[in-house]
């Protein structure tokens, strides 16, 4: 994914997040999806110090162009001290010939983006992903209880970062929309002091789905 990716979805505090639904194309009979991002899942309301989530694959994602991700994490695009781009993200992510991948992404202040692969996701699995700042202003992401990536430099001056849980997908030109279906469970983050982002999520009790 690129930096593009993360920080429109960092600013998931803000609105403009659905998508109008695209036009089917004659040709394909698949919808075709407009150049950019949409999103399904939360944000936090307020600043947290910690977010996870149990996520998996229910089926094995459709991708023509650009990424379809589920992911835990903070920062955006802008959003940091100074009007910095600042973020870390952790979580699934599907590519185009590459399939399912883990991997987690950073930018630390004044720092070019860093995305680090770290190989392939199987379908179905469920993998716990978390981003928790473990020092002032330095946080890092875990899968599965392991550290993974580098230590992100994130300071902010809005005393502390909302988190945000959530499936992102970009896709270039007019092609046809990817197809995703992500499951979150045992989300850290208190989900009735979060705001919902997209259009395309079922919440239950233990957690939500996005497709």
């Amino acid at each position: 994914m690129g930096c593009r990716a993360v920080a429109a979805a960092a600013c998931v505090a803000v609105a403009s997040l659905v998508a109008a639904p695209a036009p089917a194309s004659p040709r394909t009979g698949l919808a075709n999806c407009a150049h950019g991002y949409t999103y399904a899942g939360y944000a936090g309301r307020d600043g947290s110090g910690d977010v996870s989530a149990t996520i998996a694959a229910l089926s094995r994602p459709s991708v023509t162009t650009g990424h379809a991700a589920a992911w835990v994490g903070v920062g955006g695009a802008h959003a940091g001290r100074g009007n910095t781009s600042e973020w870390l993200q952790a979580g699934l992510a599907a590519f185009p010939r590459l399939g399912l991948r883990l991997y987690v992404e950073e930018v630390s202040l004044g720092q070019a983006r860093r995305f680090f692969d770290l190989g392939p996701a199987v379908v179905g699995r469920r993998y716990r992903f978390g981003v928790r700042e473990t020092g002032t202003d330095i946080w890092r992401a875990f899968v599965d209880g392991r550290a993974v990536g580098r230590p992100a430099y994130l300071p902010t001056d809005a005393g502390s970062w909302r988190p945000v849980v959530t499936t992102e997908s970009w896709t270039a030109g007019r092609a046809a929309c990817n197809r995703y279906a992500y499951r979150f469970d045992d989300v850290s983050v208190r989900l009735a002091g979060a705001e919902r982002i997209g259009a395309r999520v079922t919440r239950d009790r233990s957690g939500f789905s996005a497709s």
